[in-house]
C-alpha cells in the first residue's frame, strides 16, 4: 500500500523526465555540457541523430578531438577564456563527412564546466559560401571585362561601374562617376533614345555617342537589362566601345564606293564621249553658220552639257563622304536614276538593264546615297555574272509594310553551299573580290531596318531581293491616283 502511494506521489516527475528526454532525443538544438578541457561530461540524446554517436560514445570524449582542424584553435580559445556569444565550427560525423555547428556558450551547474546549444547550420553555411563563390566570380568577370559593366537607377544614376567603364568615361577614380548621371556622358542628341529606353523596363539594345571627362567623344553600344537590387528598381548597363569599328566601317564604305567608281569608269567614259562628240560638232557648226541656225544649235548643246552633268552629279554623290542624314524618298526615280548611270557600262558587255514595277511611287525613310551604293553594287555584280549577252530585271513592288527590289540575272549562278557565306568578310565568288562589299551592302540595309536574301540556280542566274520597310512623309500631301 505505502509503495503504491510512493509512486503515485513521484509519477508526474517520472512523466516530466520523459517527456524531457523526448525533448531532447529530437530537439533540432544540441545541448552539451564539457568541463574546461573540452571533454563531454553530458550529451543530450539528439546527437545520435545529428552525429551517429550514442551518448555513451560521447561522454569523457574531448570536442576538439571532434573539431575540424581548422576550426580547433578558435574552438580552444572559446573554451580557454569562455568566449560569450556563438562560435561557428565543424563537427565530425561518425561517418567522416563534417557538420557545421553554430553554438552558444553558458554557464553550467559549476564554474568549471561550460553548456553549449548547438545547432545543424550546414545547409545555411553551404547556401552563404556558395553565394559569396558566384559573387566573387562575378566581380572577377565584371572587373576584368574587356567592356564596360555596371549598374544605373532607373533615372540613369551610376551605382557601381567597373574598370573598364573608369577608363571609357576617362575618369581617374570611381568616385568620380558613382552618383553621377549617365546622362552627364551622353550626347544630348541621344538623350530622348536614352529615355526611352530607360522607362520601357525591359531589356533594350541602343547605340549613342559617350561624352568622355575630357570632353572625347566615343560611339557606343550600350545594352540595358533591368532588374531588382536591394529591393530597388535597376538595370544592368552593358557598354561596347565601337568607335574604332564606326570608323573602319566608314572607311570600308569610302573604299568601296572608289571601287565602285573606277568599274564604272569605262562605262561613263563612253557615255560622256556621246555628248561630247555632239556638243564639238554644233559648236563648229556654230562658227560656220553663225546666225542661222543659232538658237537651235545652242539648245541641243545645252541639253548635252546638262546630260554630261546628270552624270558627273551622280558620280559625285558616291565618291564624296555624305552625312547621315535621313530624307523620304521615292523609291522609283532613285533606282530609274541608277539604272541610267549604269545602262552605258552594261552596254559595253552587249547587256540592257531593265525595270519592271507596277506602283507609280513608294517613298522610304533612307539615305539615298548609300541606297544607290548598294544598288549599283548589287547591279554591277549581276553584270559581272554575265559571260555573255542578256537582260538584267530590277523588279520593283511593295506590301503594306516593305518595298521590295530585285535584281534578277541570267549569269552563272552561285552553288547552293556557297550561297550563305555570301556577305562575309574576304569571301567572294569572284576571282579577285573581297567580300567586302557586299557585307557593307548588308551594313547598310541593315541600318535601314531591312535585309537582303540571296537565291541562284547555277547556269541560270542568280536573284537579290532588298527588303525596305515603307514610311511615308507626314508632310507629304495624299495624292488619289485613281
Amino acid at each position: 500500500m505505502i509503495k503504491e502511494e510512493t509512486l503515485q506521489a513521484y509519477d508526474p516527475d517520472i512523466n516530466d523526465i520523459h517527456d524531457i528526454s523526448l525533448a531532447l532525443t529530437n530537439a533540432k538544438d544540441f545541448l552539451s555540457s564539457h568541463y574546461l578541457d573540452g571533454s563531454f561530461s553530458y550529451a543530450a540524446p539528439s546527437c545520435k541523430t545529428l552525429f551517429g554517436y550514442t551518448s555513451a560514445e560521447l561522454h569523457g570524449k574531448s570536442i576538439f578531438s571532434f573539431c575540424h582542424p581548422l576550426d580547433q584553435e578558435k574552438l580552444e580559445q572559446y573554451f580557454s577564456y569562455y568566449h560569450s556569444g556563438e562560435i561557428l565550427f565543424r563537427f565530425r560525423r561518425k561517418e567522416g563527412d563534417y557538420l557545421w555547428l553554430e553554438s552558444s556558450s553558458t554557464k553550467g551547474p559549476s564554474q568549471s564546466e561550460i553548456v553549449l546549444i548547438s545547432r545543424n547550420v550546414t545547409q545555411r553555411v553551404n547556401r552563404e559560401e556558395k553565394l559569396k563563390e558566384h559573387q566573387r566570380r562575378d566581380r572577377l568577370f565584371l572587373e576584368h571585362s574587356k567592356d564596360t559593366m555596371g549598374i544605373i537607377t532607373k533615372n540613369g544614376v551610376w551605382t557601381y561601374i567597373n574598370e573598364q567603364g573608369k577608363k571609357l568615361m576617362g575618369a581617374t577614380s570611381f568616385d568620380e562617376i558613382i552618383g553621377t548621371s549617365l546622362y552627364d556622358y551622353t550626347d544630348p542628341q541621344d538623350y530622348k533614345l536614352l529615355k526611352e529606353s530607360l522607362d520601357i523596363r525591359s531589356s533594350t539594345d541602343l547605340e549613342i555617342s559617350l561624352i568622355r571627362k575630357d570632353n572625347d567623344s566615343k560611339r557606343a553600344e550600350v545594352q540595358l537589362i533591368p532588374t531588382v537590387f536591394k529591393n530597388r528598381d535597376v538595370s544592368l548597363i552593358i557598354i561596347k566601345d565601337i568607335t574604332e569599328q564606326r570608323k573602319t566601317e566608314d572607311q570600308l564604305q569610302v573604299a568601296e564606293k572608289l571601287s565602285v567608281i573606277g568599274q564604272m569608269a569605262a562605262g561613263i567614259a563612253h557615255e560622256i564621249r556621246n555628248p561630247l562628240t555632239a556638243i564639238k560638232g554644233f559648236t563648229q557648226l556654230l562658227s560656220e553658220h553663225p546666225a542661222e541656225e543659232a538658237e537651235n544649235y545652242a539648245e541641243i548643246i545645252l541639253d548635252e552639257l546638262a546630260r554630261i552633268e546628270s552624270i558627273v552629279g551622280d558620280l559625285l554623290v558616291l565618291a564624296k563622304p555624305q552625312a547621315s542624314n535621313l530624307s523620304y524618298v521615292d523609291l522609283i526615280p532613285l533606282v530609274n536614276g541608277v539604272v541610267n548611270l549604269l545602262n552605258p557600262q552594261a552596254a559595253l558587255s552587249d547587256a540592257f538593264i531593265k525595270i519592271k514595277t507596277d506602283t507609280r511611287e513608294i517613298y522610304l525613310e533612307c539615305e539615298p546615297d548609300k541606297i544607290k551604293q548598294v544598288l549599283i553594287n548589287l547591279i554591277q555584280n549581276s553584270l559581272e555574272a554575265m559571260t555573255k549577252s542578256g537582260e538584267i530585271l530590277v523588279d520593283i513592288s511593295k506590301d503594306c509594310e516593305h518595298a521590295s527590289i530585285k535584281v534578277i540575272d541570267q549569269g552563272t549562278g552561285i552553288p547552293e553551299d556557297r550561297l550563305n557565306k555570301l556577305g562575309e568578310p574576304f569571301y567572294s565568288t569572284k576571282e579577285k573580290g573581297t567580300g567586302l562589299g557586299l557585307m557593307i551592302c548588308q551594313k547598310i540595309i541593315k541600318n535601314h531596318g531591312g535585309k537582303i536574301d540571296f537565291s541562284s540556280i547555277v547556269d541560270e542566274g542568280t536573284t537579290v531581293t532588298v527588303t525596305l520597310p515603307i514610311k511615308e512623309d507626314p508632310s507629304r500631301p495624299v495624292i488619289d491616283h485613281t
